[in-house]
């Protein structure tokens, strides 16, 4: 039987060593990402990939590659020698790596010519004579901490953003690094998703440190003038119309405490986290106060930060007719704190399939079929019409959304549980689609 691998693995080329580090990543089928790590001349670098085999590779190659560097090193005089070294130990000063520092002075007599020093001075005296200089992690505590002052929640949002800046720039003054310096920070992260997230973090960070005195104001912050990445579209999942039926009479039948949570989240678009509150504000969440079933409307109690903050959403015949059957007073919140995530994981257990944001997703696809109307479903969504093509709506015949709103409570409730047996030849419940462009 072949021996397990122990990570970290170590590819070695005579004296150089590449190390092979193992993490976990949900995305890829064995479960494991692999990191290859190595120093060379730019500094620490890294490169990720799925499978072992193709990081062995690719570890085997950067260890051949260093060393022959090594071995072109016993060429140098001690003059060439000296000269590195003291080239290295002047642009160090500025934590710029040597290879930067001279493309950036190469650009720059290109633009100035033999006046750099001039221009330099002439731009410095303009630009950033009231620059107040601040290092890389001290800029990041300041800012995090502006935003927890304003209740912007700055640590829960921008803390793990942010940390991976701090560990790559280190003690590095934040207006000395260059775009070049900004680009290759963000190349360590093969996904497009999240480098164009931490380069939006970045942004923010360095607008917020222009407008404090920290960069040259009237310039476009180095980090800004960085590219995004351009981004893979993400499957957009919806419910059919009859799982919808049958989830709703599943949840009449037999979780009616839950039910209005699911009819205001699949008939109305709302938001899980404005129904049921979120993590760190339960107590706000959607009050039947606010659902007004004889005049037809209702109003989102607590809408998302950033959304239209008072929008009101039409009921539907369907939404009506079920929302009519939902048990209690009808007085207070129409759910229990973390009511969509106790509701979901009724539903998958019993059999439903049901992907991330699927109720939300399948009402505004309906909701645009059965109309033709986006600007007014954006409305009432909360959302941009570019925001619901983007990530929300699957193109769909008119025919389906009234199907959608077709459904009506016909099965009187009961009150035992389903058994384990009564759920296992449930169909596919899901489906699955590009966003639409």
């Amino acid at each position: 039987m072949p021996k397990a691998e122990r990570f970290p693995l170590n590819v070695r080329d005579g004296a150089v060593s590449v190390k092979i580090y193992r993490q976990k990543a949900r995305t890829n089928d064995s479960g494991f990402a692999y990191v290859v790590s190595w120093v060379g001349g730019d500094g620490r670098q890294r490169k990720t990939f799925a499978r072992l085999d193709d990081a062995k590779l690719e570890a085997g190659s950067k260890a051949s590659q260093l060393a022959a560097g090594l071995s072109t090193a016993g060429l140098l005089t001690r003059s060439d020698i000296f000269e590195l070294s003291e080239a290295r130990a002047t642009v160090g000063l500025h934590g710029i790596p040597l290879l930067s520092a001279v493309a950036e002075w190469s650009k720059a007599r290109e633009l100035a010519g033999a006046a750099l020093i001039e221009a330099c001075s002439a731009w410095s005296e303009r630009r950033t004579s009231q620059v107040k200089r601040i290092r890389v992690p001290a800029a990041v505590d300041a800012f995090i901490a502006d935003k927890d002052a304003a209740n912007k929640k700055g640590s829960r949002t921008y803390s793990a953003k942010l940390k991976p800046l701090k560990a790559f720039f280190g003690e590095v003054y934040l207006d000395t690094i260059p775009v070049a310096e900004w680009t290759r920070y963000l190349r360590q992260f093969e996904d497009s998703v999240t480098r164009n997230d931490l380069r939006k973090r970045a942004v923010t960070l360095c607008r917020w440190a222009q407008r404090h005195g920290h960069l040259a104001e009237g310039i476009v912050p180095e980090a800004e003038r960085t590219e995004r990445a351009k981004e893979r579209a993400t499957p957009i999942g919806i419910l059919t119309p009859s799982v919808l039926h049958d989830l709703l009479h599943h949840f009449r039948r037999y979780y009616q405490e839950h039910l209005a949570a699911l009819v205001v989240a699949n008939l109305c678009g709302v938001r899980s986290d404005e129904i049921q509150g979120k993590r760190d504000h339960r107590e706000r969440r959607q009050s039947w106060e606010d659902v007004h079933i004889d005049r037809r409307f209702m109003s989102v109690s607590a809408a998302k930060e950033n959304t239209p903050s008072s929008r009101m959403v039409a009921l539907s015949d369907a939404a009506v007719a079920w929302l009519g059957v939902c048990p209690g007073t009808h007085r207070g919140p129409i759910g229990e704190a973390g009511v969509m995530e106790r509701a979901r994981a009724l539903a998958i257990a019993d059999g439903f399939q049901l992907p991330d944001n699927c109720f939300r997703h399948s009402w505004i696809t309906y909701c645009v079929a059965l109309t033709g109307n986006k600007p007014a479903v954006a409305n009432e969504a909360g959302n941009s019409v570019k925001e619901i093509d983007r990530r929300y709506r699957v193109p769909r015949p008119k025919e389906d959304g009234v199907a959608w709103f077709a459904t009506r409570p016909t099965r009187p409730p009961a009150t035992r549980r389903p058994s384990a047996s009564a759920t296992k030849s449930r169909p596919p419940a899901v489906q699955t689609e590009s966003p639409a462009g």
